[in-house]
């Protein structure tokens, strides 16, 4: 499989990333990344761009463990769910 380089731009800073055809994709992740850094450099006033990438990978963290409690509390009203209509139907037999 041939790999796709694209240039994106992160905190003024150009970068190549390898991808594998959806270029679309990887300039909306950048994008993604870029928009949280600005924001969290602006609130944090961070003069680093070490400290503002921490700071970004624990917001994005953050999104994405709330995103997966979400994720396993709907799967588990579905199981439930599931469980009460296999039970309803049995007892209808």
């Amino acid at each position: 499989m041939g790999e796709n380089v694209v240039e994106v731009q992160i905190l003024g800073r150009k970068l190549h990333i390898a991808h594998d055809g959806n270029e679309d994709y990887v300039r909306e992740i950048a994008e993604f990344v870029n928009d949280k850094m600005e924001r969290i450099q602006t609130e944090s006033k961070s003069s680093t761009t070490l400290n503002v990438s921490i700071l970004t990978a624990l917001d994005i963290a953050d999104e994405l463990f709330k995103q997966i409690g979400q994720h396993r509390k709907v799967c588990e009203q579905i199981d439930k769910k599931c469980i009460d209509l296999v039970n309803y139907i049995d007892s209808k037999l």
